[in-house]
């Protein structure tokens, strides 16, 4: 449950003005957004909306593959200091069908907050966990569905104007998603090595206190997600100078 809160950066980097890219003239689903607009937040905004449909289709002109669903391949480990987690194989559904309820960009300073939400989003994978979770030891290795309801995450980016070789290039050094769940289910499977009576006891004592289970997992999704979508940034804002990106 990390990956679909890429697609709010991937959003908001895709909203600006590129008219001196490698593309003979804008795309079309590309809209501008110029600094010298009074209230280009809201420009990013809907810009954002505009962009829904293409970004779940995927965009190979940027390198970025089909958001929804999104099929993550790569082990995503993760852990502290009661829990030792890995997922692998993940295919996550409902990333595109978001919703953008305030968004605050300065783009003298590089500082941009917002917040992304996602109403449903489903989740299916593998996964390898071993240690405490809600004062419970769980052991197993297996596959695992996940469902959550009213996804919220609050993004910060702060970044700063770099001059390589005599070109300006935005780049983000400090990144921070604070996450926030209504409501979830999840069904590991193959727990205990499939000891099925420990197993069902396990996963209804889970889904019966969810919000605590996913309380106490809460710091390594963040952390993990603060990475990905660092990295996702870092290979955005290589593309484009900052000109480019920022146009008068």
């Amino acid at each position: 449950m990390t990956n679909f809160y890429l697609s709010s950066v991937i959003t908001i980097l895709l909203s600006y003005d590129v008219v001196n890219s490698e593309f003979k003239s804008l795309p079309d689903y590309l809209h501008v957004c110029r600094r010298s607009q009074i209230n280009i937040s809201n420009c990013i905004i809907d810009s954002a909306y505009f962009l829904k449909n293409k970004i779940a289709e995927g965009i190979p002109e940027f390198d970025l593959a089909p958001l929804d669903p999104m099929v993550i391949d790569l082990l995503i480990p993760s852990g502290g200091r009661d829990i030792k987690i890995e997922t692998t194989n993940l295919r996550v559904t409902g990333a595109s069908n978001f919703t953008v309820p305030y968004l605050e960009a300065d783009i003298k300073r590089q500082k941009y907050e917002f917040q992304v939400k996602f109403p449903h989003m489903h989740i299916l994978g593998n996964y390898n966990l071993d240690g405490k979770i809600v004062r419970m030891a769980i052991k197993g290795q297996g596959d695992f569905d996940l469902d959550i309801d009213g996804v919220r995450s609050n993004v910060s980016m702060l970044g700063k104007i770099t001059n390589i070789d005599g070109l300006n290039y935005i780049r983000f050094d400090n990144v921070t998603v604070k996450i926030g769940i209504d409501r979830g289910r999840i069904e590991l499977r193959n727990l205990f090595g499939g000891d099925k009576n420990l197993g069902e006891i396990i996963n209804t004592a889970i889904n019966s206190n969810f919000i605590m289970f996913f309380t106490e997992l809460r710091p390594i999704i963040q952390k993990v997600v603060e990475k990905l979508v660092m990295e996702t940034v870092d290979k955005l804002t290589k593309l484009f100078t900052y000109e480019q990106l920022f146009p008068d």
